[in-house]
């Protein structure tokens, strides 16, 4: 896994208490697991431990069991075999580390599918479908903070949303330090498809098309759903 490296925040020794709370219960981010043992990665959020990955020598354990495993293990009383270093994550940060998570399948069971923040309010499934009906639309992907929120054509969604927060997030930092003002729309071609990455509201748009399909019409739709979002309509 390659996590975000975060900012330092200091180390600890301490085992692991019960349930899934360290002992900074503030933190947001990355720690690393030291033991006499072996090694492993916490991620948390706000303290609590919501993916783990352990492993020893040839054994490895994820999730739950990451979790369980160290606490069995190492939690009794001041155990100086286990220590922490810890890093601080942006927010941006943190959704990367729990999409890197969910893509390991070590996130702690039950929080696979719970985003950072509260959902906005979704699109109108009649915008996706206005979108849908143009020649050589493959998938549309309405998604926040890296997760799919609505979807329709034919794609994984899934990896579709992911990948896209991290171009949206490379878009938007090439288009500030260019000074291009606010950022509008990102298109990638490549040989067998095309994507087009744009802001509506809170959320943002996802398209999939063919390699072949010009993408006026298309384009112009997005701006339209936008304006129709600025005017209430």
């Amino acid at each position: 896994m390659n996590l975000p490296q975060g900012a330092y925040a200091g180390t600890i020794e301490s085992p692991l208490p019960e349930g899934y709370a360290m002992a900074a219960p503030h933190l947001t981010g990355r720690v690393e697991v030291l033991t006499d043992q072996g090694s492993g990665i916490l991620i948390l959020e706000c303290g609590e431990v919501v993916a783990a990955l352990y492993r020893e020598s040839t054994l490895e354990w994820k999730g739950k069991d990451a979790v369980e495993y160290l606490r069995n293990t190492f939690g009794g009383g001041a155990d100086p075999r286990i220590g922490y270093v810890m890093y601080r994550y942006t927010e941006e940060e943190y959704m990367d580390a729990t999409r890197q998570s969910l893509e390991e399948k070590i996130m702690i069971q039950g929080k696979e599918e719970t985003p950072a923040h509260p959902l906005p309010e979704k699109l109108d499934d009649r915008k996706l479908e206005r979108i849908l009906s143009h020649s050589g639309v493959i998938a549309v992907s309405v998604f926040f903070e890296g997760f799919p929120v609505q979807s329709q054509g034919n794609a994984d969604f899934e990896q579709v949303a992911a990948m896209a927060e991290d171009f949206l997030r490379a878009g938007k930092k090439v288009s500030l330090d260019m000074g291009m003002g606010i950022l509008d729309q990102i298109i990638l071609e490549g040989e067998d498809r095309k994507c087009i990455i744009a802001p509506y509201g809170d959320l943002y748009l996802c398209l999939l098309t063919e390699a072949d399909t010009p993408l006026g019409l298309i384009r112009l739709a997005i701006k339209n759903i936008q304006q129709e979002l600025k005017g209430g309509i």
